[in-house]
């Protein structure tokens, strides 16, 4: 069975105490492209504004009202069901037939746009997610915005909570395929590789923590540009290096475990086995199933923040790149409830 071990906070556990997701409207996500719709082509845009209501299954919706498969209807990326969310949504549809798309009633769901362009909708297509969140209940809001400071700094790129599923479910279903179990549904068999390499990454980032390393470049670690996928490694420390990482134009990186080379060398290399090796047995189910071996940044640092105290609540707000989690924020600003996943919970 995995340890799962709570994980190491940068700045040391929060004392305050908030509700989050007392209702939908408290956790508001704007989905915003990297890409600006052509306006023309033979695939169909559709900006949708759901509340109470997953990803999947306003895909679903959108299949049976086409006509098409489940499949053929594509997303950038996943966005939580307890919130208010505007995503974009995609599917081809032949330029000179009729879409009655105005008239369509989907459950729980709004259409707010609809646009051409030329090519499909992929995943992680996306420039940013713009986040505004109530905090209901604060105990201490002039700790919480006292702390709201440090979030400038970066926080642990932790993925979040949701990622594992209620009660680490994803994480059990990962054990059961690796120990030889069929799964065959493919996107729950996706669900649990990617809960697999995600825990496996988040124990990384804990661990960098814990031995004063987060902010720390030791020789051989691999660093990524930021704002860019692109990284390289440091074959040696040095204070321009430092300096760099300091003013957050530069982010070291842990593996995302699979297939590959390892990138890292020298003390990094040893750092990042040493940690593996507590979990080899999801290391290795990774590898069997021929994940490629990729690296993420152990640092976010949420832009355009803004915060301000309502009454015994705490409004902020802030941009997130894509596939980073609002969640892995708050939990270095306050020790919040999330009232959302409890609902889920009881479903």
């Amino acid at each position: 069975m995995i340890n799962n071990k709570p994980l190491a906070y940068l700045y040391a556990e929060p004392t305050a105490t908030a509700l989050l997701r007392q209702q939908a409207d408290d956790f508001i996500v704007d989905e915003q492209l990297n890409f600006s719709p052509s306006g023309a082509g033979e695939h169909v845009l559709l900006q949708i504004e759901k509340i109470g209501q997953n990803t999947q299954y306003v895909a679903k919706q959108l299949a049976t009202l086409t006509g098409l498969r489940v499949r053929d209807i594509s997303y950038a990326g996943l966005k939580d069901r307890h919130a208010v969310t505007r995503q974009w949504f995609c599917f081809k549809w032949p330029i000179k037939q009729e879409l009655d798309w105005q008239s369509w009633q989907l459950e729980g769901c709004k259409i707010l746009d609809m646009q051409r362009h030329y090519r499909k909708l992929r995943l992680g297509a996306l420039k940013a997610n713009l986040f505004k969140i109530r905090l209901r209940e604060v105990s201490n809001a002039a700790d919480v915005l006292k702390r709201a400071e440090l979030l400038l700094d970066g926080v642990p790129n932790y993925y979040g909570e949701q990622r594992f599923g209620i009660n680490g479910g994803n994480l059990v279903l990962a054990e059961q395929l690796f120990s030889g179990q069929s799964i065959t549904d493919r996107k729950l068999r996706g669900l649990a590789l990617s809960a697999a390499r995600s825990f496996i990454f988040n124990q990384q980032v804990a661990a960098r923590i814990n031995h004063g390393l987060f902010n720390q470049i030791v020789d051989g670690d691999v660093l990524q540009l930021d704002g860019s996928g692109s990284v390289f490694r440091a074959a040696q420390t040095d204070s321009a290096l430092q300096q760099r990482l300091t003013e957050k134009d530069l982010h070291i990186t842990a593996v995302l475990a699979g297939i590959g080379e390892p990138m890292v060398s020298a003390t990094a290399a040893e750092f990042e086995q040493q940690v593996l090796a507590q979990y080899a047995s999801l290391v290795q189910g990774l590898e069997d199933y021929r994940l490629k071996a990729e690296r993420r940044a152990i640092r976010l640092v949420p832009q355009q923040l803004a915060i301000q105290q309502q009454g015994a609540d705490i409004n902020l707000s802030f941009a997130l790149p894509a596939g980073c989690f609002a969640t892995s924020v708050l939990r270095e600003l306050v020790n919040y409830r999330d009232c959302g996943r409890q609902a889920a919970a009881l479903e």
